[in-house]
This record gives structure tokens, C-alpha cells and sequence, in this order.
């Protein structure tokens, strides 16, 4: 296994009087996709935002060994970890196109080769460069998530966290979202954190998963314990239970 590019210990978070993450722990490999899963509200999100620096927290994140100060995130930073939201209509400025979209985080982050870098990320997930010039409202929304994961990924960070990346889009469409983020992985090395309601989306895509429920990690596992419905949690087992209505595929990959 490779070493811990991420660690999280002891993470505590509030929103005023009310505690919504408790003493969470867990590592991610170099590599790996974990996941977080669980019921609305049981606080995967939370996480996500606050390794991204939106929210306070007492405890530790941990990046390739390096503490994260609390709330308090750079360009380098951002340069190694970025996120890919839930709503592709949503997380991309939708009166720029999808050259500035791309192009603005490579001058943020002082990158000379800007328009190699837009038309390698656009080949990158599947669009040809006659979307370079186009609006978001001209694309569909798995069109606008690729272009989101481009965004992501064209400063050549290390670790994306995703939060829901495919639950906004038509089913039809969900499969080859995924499988563009598996293939990504693969080919960049890339460390992943997914977030998803959805255990067939877990399953596929993750190699460790960690189980949600009020602001508390309950378990976690494998993929191979969701497989075989095996797991040791009674609440972990109700989920899995609730769950039989999608199928869960084993990934092959």
C-alpha cells in the first residue's frame, strides 16, 4: 500500500451551538479513492469543505504531512487539492466561456502555456476544441461536468475531492462520468476523496469507504463487505439494506 497522502484526525466541527462532525479519523493512500457515504446531513459534505479550508475545525488535516492551518488555504495549496462540486450548472460561471473557464485558474496559479493546457484538458475528458469558445448553457450537463473536471484538473493537482459528482446528471450519463474519473486515476496517479448517497457509486468507484451517520464515522470497509453485505455495524447494515434497489457492481477495472 502506498503511504498516507492524506490524514485526518480528531476533526471536530461547529456551526454555533450545534456539533456536526465528532472526532472524525481516517487516511487515504497515494492513489486511492475513498469514500464517504451515508444518509443526508450525516456530515460527508462537512468534511469535504473543511479539508478545502470553508470551515473551521478543531483537530488535524493533513496533506503529504503538512498540517493544514485552520481556514486558512494557498495557492500551493490549491495548486495539490481541488474539488469538483455537485451541480455542474452551478459551479461554473455561466456568462464566461469555456476558455476563460479554463484558462483562469492556470493565471491564478502563473502557468505560461495556457492555451496547450485548455486544449490538452479539453481532449483530456472527451470534448474536442469546438467547445473551447462555447457557453455553458450551450452544453448538456454531463458536457458541463466534464468541463468542471477539466477545470479541476488543469493546474495537474494530486488529490480531487468530489462531492456528488455525478448525482445531478441523467443516469445515462452517470456511467460515463464515473468512468472518465476511473480512468483519470489511473492514468494520473490521482488520490480521490468521493463523496455519494449512492452505495453503487461507492462501490464502483471506491477502494475504501467509510460509513456516515449524525457527524460520526461508524465503520469503515471495503468495497468487498458492501458486495457481500457484510457488514458489522448495524446501522452500516441498513444502508446496505436500503440500497438493494440499485445494483452494485463489482468494478473489474
Amino acid at each position: 500500500m502506498s503511504q498516507a497522502i492524506i490524514n485526518v484526525s480528531d476533526l471536530n466541527v461547529s456551526f454555533g451551538a450545534n456539533q456536526v462532525l465528532h472526532d472524525i479519523n481516517f487516511n487515504v493512500a497515494a492513489g486511492e479513492c475513498y469514500g464517504l457515504v451515508g444518509e443526508s446531513g450525516s456530515g460527508k459534505s462537512t468534511i469535504l469543505k473543511t479539508i478545502m479550508g470553508l470551515n473551521k475545525h478543531t483537530g488535524k488535516i493533513e496533506i503529504e504531512g503538512t498540517p493544514l492551518h485552520n481556514h486558512k488555504r494557498d495557492k500551493a495549496f490549491y495548486r495539490k487539492v481541488q474539488m469538483v462540486f455537485q451541480d455542474p450548472y452551478g459551479s461554473i460561471h455561466p456568462k464566461h466561456s469555456i476558455d476563460r473557464i479554463l484558462s483562469e485558474p492556470l493565471h491564478i496559479q502563473r502557468f505560461t502555456d495556457i492555451e496547450t493546457r485548455v486544449c490538452k484538458s479539453l481532449e483530456d475528458v472527451g470534448l474536442n476544441q469546438s467547445f473551447r469558445y462555447r457557453f455553458p448553457h450551450q452544453l448538456s450537463g454531463g458536457q458541463r461536468q466534464r468541463v468542471a473536471i477539466a477545470r479541476a484538473l488543469i493546474t495537474e493537482p494530486q488529490i480531487l475531492v468530489m462531492d456528488e459528482p455525478t448525482s445531478a446528471l441523467d443516469v445515462s450519463v452517470q456511467s460515463e462520468i464515473l468512468n472518465l474519473l476511473d480512468d483519470l486515476r489511473q492514468e494520473r496517479n490521482l488520490t480521490y476523496i468521493l463523496v455519494s448517497h449512492n452505495l453503487a457509486v461507492i462501490a464502483h468507484m471506491c477502494d475504501k469507504l467509510a460509513v456516515m451517520n449524525r457527524g460520526v464515522i461508524i465503520e469503515e470497509m471495503t468495497p468487498n463487505v458492501l458486495f457481500a453485505k457484510s457488514a458489522e455495524a448495524p446501522y452500516s447494515r441498513e444502508l446496505i439494506k436500503a440500497s438493494y434497489g440499485y445494483e452494485i457492481v463489482e468494478n473489474t477495472a
